[in-house]
């Protein structure tokens, strides 16, 4: 089995050393196990390339988040492990290997079952938040037409109009113009005026 080294395997994949070693340790995180060499760096096998391959595209194109991705990677590897196993295995397998066996199935199962439980709770709060969604446009539709109803359009007289039109109605009727007085010419003397006979 040849190992690779990390800045091949990143090249391959086509991301960063960084990226490659944060989705290492997250797979690590998960129980996924990656060879290391005596100063404690990782080695990357031909597996292990398959495995970050499925590890990003879950990431990408699921919708998963990075620790469910890295989960189902693990529970992949886990699978991949007991199917190769099983092949390689004989009839002479003992007891405690049936059962070992066993039990990393049943932990597998468990895996899954964990990861499809997270992954209903996240549909049912989605689905929780696009009924909360269509309640809430329900309600404005409903205002909006209150609203539409209780205005008049302009065309239609309302009971105040009249009013209103017989103050517009006074108020444009043309004035007269006031007749001017002119006083009359007194022509009464001048003690008769004082007198005031």
């Amino acid at each position: 089995m040849a190992f690779h080294a990390p800045e091949d395997i990143a090249t391959v994949l086509n991301i960063k050393p960084s990226t490659l070693r944060k989705y290492s340790l997250l797979l690590e995180q998960s129980g996924y196990t990656f060879k290391k060499n005596a100063q404690g760096h990782r080695w990357y096998s031909d597996t292990d390339l398959m495995a970050l391959r499925k590890f990003i595209t879950l990431k990408d194109s699921s919708g998963m988040t990075l620790e469910d991705s890295a989960d189902a990677v693990f529970l992949w590897s886990k699978t991949q492990s007991v199917a190769r196993q099983a092949t390689l295995s004989t009839a002479t397998q003992d007891d405690t290997e049936r059962h070992e066996a066993t039990v990393n199935e049943l932990t597998i199962e468990e895996r899954l079952l964990r990861l499809i439980q997270h992954q209903q709770q996240t549909i049912d709060q989605m689905a929780q938040s696009i009924q909360k969604q269509e309640e809430q446009s329900g309600q404005i539709l409903e205002e909006v037409k209150m609203l539409k109803g209780s205005l008049q359009p302009l065309d239609a007289p309302s009971s105040d109009q009249p009013k209103i039109e017989s103050v517009e109605s006074s108020s444009q009727q043309p004035e007269s113009e006031p007749e001017t007085v002119t006083p009359k010419k007194d022509t009464r003397g001048l003690w008769a005026r004082i007198w005031n006979k």
